[in-house]
């Protein structure tokens, strides 16, 4: 009796470029790592049931606007929306 039976499949390639090879922040421009700074503070923001927001840059300086059921705060700066972060009791 014979058993027919398929290999394993095996990637090929690589399969996970990073192994091995962490990634720096200090490989991208500066202009990704404010990018990265604001998606990591929006999603600390997501956790706490609050959304945030910020203007375009090409409009002026940035400004933050954090929202909750339908009340809205302005933040001048990244520094601020941290702190309300804290204030909400959300953390980085």
């Amino acid at each position: 009796m014979a058993i027919n039976t398929t290999p394993k499949e095996m990637p090929t390639g690589d399969g996970n470029p990073t192994a091995g090879n962490a990634i720096n922040d200090l490989d991208f421009p500066t202009s990704e790592r404010n990018d990265k700074a604001f998606s990591t503070l929006r999603a600390a923001y997501a956790l706490k049931g609050h959304t945030l927001h910020r203007t375009d840059p090409a409009d002026g300086p940035v400004t933050f606007l954090a929202e909750r059921w339908g009340l809205v705060r302005h933040l001048p700066t990244i520094d601020a929306a941290r702190r309300f972060l804290e204030q909400i009791g959300g953390r980085l």
